[in-house]
């Protein structure tokens, strides 16, 4: 039973460690929408050159706004979301699944959020950041635009 299970773990992990940063290109664009008031816009770009760079901006109906840089990179470990809201220093997500239309990146040692969850379908990018057990959340829904050019 004992090898079994290890086999089982080495076939899992070695499926998510073959995974590339071009399986993640389903998030390449300039998704925007707006929720409660606030206008809300995140750029990524596609997996060429080894990175994925985005950046999340929000303006806020009393005209003011926040902004997150985010990559995406191969590191030793596996793929890492990098999240640096407010450009602070980095807080890791390792990818902990993807399968072409869904990634989930995943830090539990985080306060919050521990999970990152991007999905595409019917042409939306639906967005949920929640805690480790999924109760507690926030889910956003955005649209794929042109980049605006003002």
């Amino acid at each position: 039973m004992k090898k079994i299970f290890t086999l089982l773990l080495f076939f899992s992990t070695a499926s998510l460690s073959a995974q590339t940063l071009s399986d993640l290109d389903f998030l390449a664009g300039n998704w925007t929408g707006t929720q409660g008031g606030v206008s809300m816009q995140e750029i990524w770009t596609s997996s060429p050159g080894g990175i994925i760079v985005g950046l999340h901006k929000d303006v806020f109906p009393n005209g003011r706004s926040s902004f997150e840089f985010l990559r995406i990179v191969k590191t030793e470990t596996g793929i890492t979301y990098l999240a640096s809201p407010g450009g602070s220093e980095p807080t890791p997500f390792p990818l902990k699944e993807v399968n072409g239309t869904k990634a989930i990146f995943e830090n539990l040692e985080h306060d919050f959020p521990q999970r990152i969850i991007y999905t595409l379908q019917d042409n939306k990018l639906m967005v949920r950041i929640e805690d480790a057990s999924g109760d507690k959340g926030m889910g956003w829904v955005w649209t794929k635009t042109a980049l605006d050019s003002k």
